[in-house]
């Protein structure tokens, strides 16, 4: 779970298991940018929040369940090549170093609260 977000990041519920063979179905004939789902689609026909999405998704992809598994403005889809792939990397990169400056802004102001303006990441 995720600090300050509990009420939507918690592990995946029992109902929750049972539809991720069937995201995965789905996912799985979407292959290549131009056939990208969005994810209020998603979670329309399956009748989840997008939140849930999101972690139903970040499961499959850190558990490998499913190669290749993008996502881009359009939704979500499975790279067609690896032009594809890595184009996904890069956006994910950059918006992994878009909020690593966020947190650092975030971390020097803590001097305003009395704190040291540094916080380890780690922690």
């Amino acid at each position: 779970m995720i600090n300050e977000f509990e009420n939507i990041t918690y592990e995946l519920t029992d109902s929750e298991w049972e539809i991720v063979p069937t995201i995965i179905k789905g996912l799985k004939v979407r292959v290549g940018k131009d056939m990208a789902v969005s994810g209020t689609l998603i979670c329309e026909k399956m009748n989840i929040k997008g939140a849930r999405l999101r972690k139903i998704i970040n499961h499959i992809r850190v558990d490998n369940l499913l190669y290749g598994l993008c996502s881009c403005g359009k939704g979500y889809y499975i790279a067609k090549d690896l032009g594809e792939l890595e184009g996904c990397i890069i956006s994910l990169r950059q918006r992994v170093a878009s909020q690593v400056k966020v947190l650092n802004a975030l971390e020097g102001q803590t001097m305003m609260f009395g704190g040291v303006g540094q916080l380890s990441i780690f922690e």
